[in-house]
């Protein structure tokens, strides 16, 4: 009987766990926890060192626009001293400006002032004189547009652009895009909206673009600075040839006047109303980009300088940021 019971105990013994197995499984058990941890802590250094490199970006971003603010006092400071110091026969304003190239902690700095004046203000088109301006444009820069066609874009921005005015034709035809939108019935804040339209295409729009502008009132072509496609649209019966001829002519000889302008050979027989031109801008577009390593913004201003009290106010009327790709 005693061996009999022994026996099962002896087998206990030799089945039990030894303190070398047990050191084994706690190594393991700590080896596995030592490797949870050092993974939670590689997605915490992960996380945080995108976290420095968010914040790094929105720092330099802050201090990229604080210096493209910078850069709008020179273009002020420009534009007021080109009224102050004006001469007879001699353009007030040769555009387009381009600041010197500054280098500050690391940025880089530039600024270009465009005439606005020198394009064809979509919101000028509330009169039916100037209606007359974008069709001739649209045959300009799209030979290929038909007149019905051209006709179509004209009426869709008139509409767009004159207050009050309700067309159910068209406001049926924008409900049924996807998304769904009215038209405006105001004057257009940019001139992007035209893509909006009835009858405009990106690709026409595209060729347009460098031609137009949106301002808040109703504005003159500027015959010192506006490109050949702008002046041939002043008149339904010149073509882009005569208007790059007189671009030409223009940096060959100082058309310091609208009065000069007309009396030119090349105007005289278009007959362009004196009302719709002028030698004199208002609006000017300061675009500043600034730059650090890969990263860079650019600030796109419309300044308004008061000309008519002879002190050359300037006024900030919009600012527009945009970070490219």
């Amino acid at each position: 009987m005693k061996q009999i019971v022994g026996t099962p105990a002896k087998s206990l013994l030799r089945t039990s766990s030894t303190p070398r197995q047990q050191k084994g499984v706690v190594i393991v058990v700590a080896l596995f926890f030592v490797a949870i941890v050092a993974v939670m802590a590689y997605f915490m250094m992960s996380r945080l060192e995108r976290d420095i490199r968010r914040t790094s970006l929105l720092l330099r971003d802050t201090q990229a626009e604080f210096y493209a603010q910078g850069s709008i006092a020179w273009a002020m400071e420009q534009l007021r001293d080109n009224l102050a110091k004006q001469k007879p026969n001699v353009p007030v304003d040769v555009m387009p400006i381009r600041s010197p190239e500054n280098r500050v902690n690391g940025y880089k700095i530039s600024s270009t002032i465009t005439d606005m004046q020198a394009r064809v203000n979509l919101n000028n088109l509330v009169n039916k004189e100037s209606q007359t301006d974008l069709k001739q444009l649209l045959h300009i820069v799209a030979p290929k547009i038909s007149e019905q066609e051209a006709q179509e874009i004209v009426l869709a921005v008139t509409d767009w652009v004159t207050p009050g005015q309700q067309q159910n034709a068209y406001n049926k035809y924008y409900l049924h895009l996807t998304p769904p939108y009215r038209a405006a019935h105001r004057p257009m804040a940019s001139a992007s909206e035209l893509q909006l339209v009835k009858g405009m295409t990106p690709k026409l729009f595209l060729a347009l673009q460098p031609y137009i502008t949106a301002l808040p009132v109703q504005t003159l072509v500027n015959i010192q600075t506006a490109p050949a496609p702008v002046i041939a649209a002043l008149s339904p019966n010149m073509t882009l040839e005569t208007g790059k001829a007189i671009e030409k002519l223009r940096s060959q000889v100082t058309i310091s006047s609208t009065q000069v302008f007309l009396n030119l050979d090349l105007v005289k027989n278009h007959n362009i109303p004196a009302e719709k031109i002028t030698a004199l801008s208002n609006y000017f577009l300061v675009e500043t980009i600034v730059e650090i390593e890969k990263q860079h913004i650019v600030l796109y201003t419309l300044l308004e300088r008061a000309a008519s009290d002879g002190k050359g106010a300037i006024n900030i009327i919009w600012q527009s940021k945009s970070v490219p790709g």
